[in-house]
This record gives C-alpha cells, sequence and structure tokens, in this order.
C-alpha cells in the first residue's frame, strides 16, 4: 500500500470533482491555489495570476519545471496521480506534517470527517450514531459508501482512513477479535506516529477492555447513555464544536 501519510493529504492537489483526476490549464479550484502556494515553498514560482484559483500558463510552467527538476517519468506540467504524490511527498520531506493546515481544505472536504470502524454485529447501533454525526455537520465515512468494487479490501480501508480526519473505532466484545477493525485500529496507530497527533477515538459499547496499550486513550462510554450525549461528546473530539440546537426525528435521548 502506498505510504498513509500521502494519501491522507494529496487531495489538496486534486480537483474537487472525482471524475477528474488530472489538474490542467483552464481549471479553477482550491487545489490550484495549494500547487501554487507549495511551488513557491520550493522557490519554483508560478508568476502572477489573476486568480490564485485557476490553473493558468504559468503555473504549469511551474509544474512542468518542478517535474523536470525531481527527475519525474512525465514532463507536462499538468498535476495527475504521479506529480500529487511528488509534491505530497516533497512537502513531507521538507516540513512537518502540520504545514498542510497553511493550505486550504479541498472543497469537498470541507466538512469535519470521521472514518467509523465497527463490528458487524453492532451494525443497527453505528447506524443510529451515523444518522446523528451527519445531522450534526460531520462527514461520515463507512465501508459500506465508501469502498470500491474490485480494490483490495486493505486498499479501501486505507484511502478511507486517509481519507478521514478521525477514527471512530467502536469497540466491543463483537469488534475486540475482528481482523478488520483491528487492521482499521492498526492502520489508525500507524498514521497517528507519522502526524504526532491523536487520530483514533474509541467509542465504548459495553464492558470490553480496552487494549492494554491504549489506557490513556480518549474513550467515549456509551452504557447507559443516550444518544444525544455521545454524539455530543464524539462531536467535540471531531470536530472541535460544541452541540448545536437542532433536533430531528430519532429520539436522540434514549440509548444507543
Amino acid at each position: 500500500m502506498a505510504d498513509l501519510l500521502i494519501r491522507r493529504f494529496e487531495h489538496y492537489f486534486r480537483h474537487p470533482d472525482s471524475g477528474h483526476d488530472v489538474l490542467r490549464p483552464g481549471d479553477q479550484a482550491v487545489a490550484c491555489r495549494n500547487v501554487r502556494t507549495v511551488l513557491e515553498w520550493f522557490g519554483v514560482g508560478s508568476g502572477a495570476s489573476s486568480s490564485g484559483d485557476v490553473y493558468d500558463d504559468e503555473l504549469s510552467a511551474a509544474v512542468r519545471a518542478f517535474q523536470t527538476d525531481r527527475q519525474h517519468r512525465i514532463a507536462d506540467g499538468l498535476v495527475g496521480p504521479g506529480t500529487r504524490e511528488l509534491l505530497t511527498s516533497e512537502v513531507l520531506h521538507r516540513f512537518q506534517p502540520s504545514i498542510f493546515q497553511r493550505l486550504i481544505r479541498p472543497e469537498r472536504r470541507r466538512l469535519p470527517s470521521a472514518f467509523l470502524s465497527y463490528a458487524r454485529a453492532d451494525q443497527p447501533k453505528v447506524d443510529k450514531l451515523n444518522q446523528w454525526l451527519q445531522d450534526h455537520g460531520v462527514q461520515v465515512i463507512r465501508d459500506m459508501e465508501f469502498f470500491v468494487a474490485g480494490t483490495t479490501i486493505q486498499e479501501n480501508i486505507a484511502d478511507a482512513l486517509s481519507a478521514a480526519d478521525k477514527i471512530i473505532a467502536v469497540y466491543s466484545a463483537n469488534s475486540k477479535d475482528r481482523d478488520w477493525p483491528r487492521l482499521e485500529r492498526s492502520l489508525a496507530e500507524q498514521v497517528e506516529t507519522r502526524l504526532g497527533s491523536a487520530v483514533l477515538i474509541y467509542l465504548r459499547l459495553d464492558d470490553t477492555p480496552l487494549p492494554a496499550y491504549d489506557p490513556h486513550r480518549l474513550a467515549v462510554e456509551a452504557e447507559g447513555r443516550t444518544l444525544k450525549e455521545i454524539g455530543a461528546q464524539l462531536l467535540h473530539a471531531v470536530a472541535g464544536t460544541a452541540l448545536s440546537s437542532p433536533r430531528y426525528e430519532y429520539d436522540e435521548d434514549k440509548p444507543l
């Protein structure tokens, strides 16, 4: 699998249209501004532009100069998958991952996001939590909606984890020893090691003890608590915001 940290940040240089895999002259997107900014960090000027979000001829020339200098296999002045990976890798080589906070989050990633890791036996509770988080402004990423047919499960998991700000491990007797939830927790820990900041959050559905190496990790307790109480704590952990006032058709004052 490709480097998880590169997967996590290369979307800063990608067009918001998922079917538009190559940035080229004439495009207008936040990704164009981000490409221009990092090239300036590298000392590759992109020239003035009427709008920083426009992929103009000056930016194309700067991208070509970058590709040529790094001996990229294709020096065409376009930002395709290989150049996105090269840009991201170069940024991570020169700076700490926190440097990406100085770039602009792409259009499709403006909402705070969370990947839900869980065992199938816990799906009814996860479904309610999923809806609550979405109703309060969190982009929820789950296997049933995010995974792509024809791609290995491991690759799908890595892509999903890389697309999320936080990973919520729904932990229970059902999920403790299941292979895929365990892999998802392991990959989340790898991301944390590279980032130097917390990504993984536990949601404990029962009294199953957390792994021995995680006694001090943030764990939201679900037993005997309402959906609203649980959701508010997770919302703060994912988005850094307090609970807003809207209510919805479900009864959020009942236990999860």
